[in-house]
């Protein structure tokens, strides 16, 4: 009969890697920063790993400084970590990369993703990448993607979350629509009809919210014409169908060329954002890190 394996009794190893962290920056926040994790994680992991030996690793009185206990413990955990870093990338080596799974608002991606990827594909040109464009945001926490942008507010929990562009946007239309607006906003959008985005059952959502920043109370935004996406409206708009309320930044080439206007100085913030979101735990894995890297500097000018 086959001898049992020992049971090996370690502690749990988030506590390790947090007091392996602390000791070696002998500094918390520095760890933190490192483990992507708060303070106050990184302080009650290394608490708890203390309970478990029974033993104080750390001198936390004045300078940080490491127990008799502690300064054993540290190079034994550094080495076995250096060493399990070392043998997974030998691994990885050995082996095809997984692709870069992404899900990506449709518009969003069309418009200002789509033209930078060539940038990213020729920093890393043996990466596959593979785009979803759902119509809504994810449930990214059940979801078959490495990372996602989302459209709204930020209301995700226990996720990094990195804010990519506030929405602004303004009344838009053709030149000919855009004839004799004169310096009258409110007379020049009751006597054009209206085109709107379907957000979800809000059907006339980005004229309410301009509306009401700009203290136009009275204007009737219930009318015009509803479409699915930004692309429908922008194509309406340039074939005189109406006033679309947008975010110009998407839609550059349409501008520069003027078949798309904006007869108003004036825009307002939604309130909305495109934030990039990642699981904490996958955040140090090199196609994603090269992702959330290179689309947070694509953005740098537009948060």
């Amino acid at each position: 009969m086959a001898e049992r394996p020992t049971r090996r009794r370690l502690p749990p190893l988030n506590a390790l890697r947090a007091f392996e962290a602390v000791a070696r920056s002998l500094s918390f926040t520095r760890a933190a920063d490192q483990l992507l994790v708060t303070q106050s994680a990184v302080s009650r992991q290394v608490k708890n790993l203390e309970d478990i030996l029974g033993v104080q690793l750390l001198k936390r009185k004045g300078p940080l400084e490491l127990t008799e206990e502690g300064r054993k413990l540290l190079p034994v955990l550094t080495g076995s970590f250096d060493k399990i870093a070392e043998v997974i990338a030998g691994i990885k080596a050995t082996h095809a990369n997984p692709p870069l799974t992404l899900s990506l608002p449709p518009t969003f991606a069309r418009r200002m993703v789509m033209p930078r990827l060539a940038d990213f594909q020729r920093q890393h040109p043996d990466l596959e990448i593979r785009i979803d464009t759902p119509p809504s945001n994810i449930d990214f926490a059940s979801a078959p993607v490495d990372m996602a942008i989302f459209f709204g507010t930020n209301t995700v929990d226990a996720l990094i979350v990195d804010l990519l562009m506030r929405e602004e946007f303004t009344p838009v239309c053709s030149p000919k629509v855009a004839a004799g607006a004169g310096n009258n906003l409110a007379e020049f959008l009751r006597t054009r009809p209206l085109l709107h985005v379907r957000q979800g059952d809000d059907l006339y959502q980005c004229w309410t919210i301009f509306a009401a920043q700009t203290g136009l109370d009275d204007l009737v935004v219930d009318r015009g014409i509803v479409l699915e996406t930004a692309d429908l409206v922008i194509e309406s708009a340039i074939n005189d169908g109406g006033v679309g309320m947008l975010d110009p930044r998407m839609y550059p080439e349409e501008m520069k060329s003027g078949r798309l206007v904006a007869p108003f100085q004036v825009s307002v913030k939604s309130g909305r954002s495109y934030f990039l979101v990642s699981r904490a735990e996958e955040i140090e894995i090199p196609r994603i890190a090269a992702f959330r890297q290179w689309v947070i500097e694509q953005f740098a000018n537009s948060a």
